[in-house]
């Protein structure tokens, strides 16, 4: 009996790992198209299951809120010709006029949010949404040229690419800053930036430790500031 037992149990762990072998090479074994066509699949799906709430946070529809109560966020998103999504958030602050833009070489000052999925093929696209970082979220304080903007000024061994998602900064020239101090609590994001992983750090290696990775930025940019002074 306790023979059939552990007989029983080995089998069950060894489906288990098996079954999770096959979904880590499901993922893993796209090719670079399958991975893109994933990717857009899985961005319109995104797009249409979630709409921006009153405080412009990105919000999965439910049985309480719904596409009848809210917009989704595909009534606002425009595509760009590079391939990365731009949804405008219309109840928040259009931002100050400004000659200087956040280009990846000026400073700026954002609160934001920063998930990521993993497309992979067939049904929604995607199963699980992951914070990889959130100034909203932890010390709810703004901060000033993160890590997906721009590489960090100690770090004199890893490459630009390493940390900077170019989508995000391309996207982010579209967004006019509001002028807000760093201690100041965001009113309504501004809107979201959406970065499929050809966009991103595709299947390179990279400070988030997510190669095949999607990202969404959900975002008020407070200052663009030049690149010799800090927006501190």
């Amino acid at each position: 009996m306790i023979r059939k037992s552990f007989v029983a149990g080995y089998f069950f762990i060894l489906l288990f790992l098996v079954s999770c072998s096959s979904d880590d090479n499901n993922t893993s074994s796209l090719s670079i198209e399958e991975q893109n066509t994933a990717d857009d699949t899985a961005i319109i799906n995104f797009l249409n299951s979630y709409y921006f709430d009153d405080l412009g946070k990105v919000t999965k529809f439910s049985d309480a809120v719904t596409p009848q109560d809210k917009e989704p966020l595909s009534k606002n998103a425009k595509k760009s010709s590079l391939g990365y999504w731009i949804v405008t958030n219309p109840n928040a602050d259009k931002g100050i006029n400004d000659s200087l833009t956040a280009d990846g070489k000026n400073n700026i000052l954002i609160h934001y949010s920063l998930k990521y999925f993993i497309a992979s093929e067939g049904g929604n696209g995607y199963s699980t949404l992951y914070t990889s970082s959130s100034s909203i979220d932890n010390s709810g304080i703004a901060q000033e040229d993160p890590f997906f903007y721009k590489k960090p000024k100690n770090d004199t061994i890893k490459s630009e690419n390493y940390y900077v998602i170019k989508g995000i900064v391309d996207g982010l020239k579209d967004f006019k800053p509001t002028n807000k101090s760093i201690n100041d609590l965001y009113n309504v994001l501004q809107g979201v930036i959406i970065v499929p992983s050809r966009l991103a750090y595709g299947r390179e290696e990279n400070y988030t430790n997510s190669k095949n990775a999607t990202f969404i930025l959900n975002f008020e940019l407070y200052k663009v500031c030049p690149k010799d002074q800090s927006c501190n």
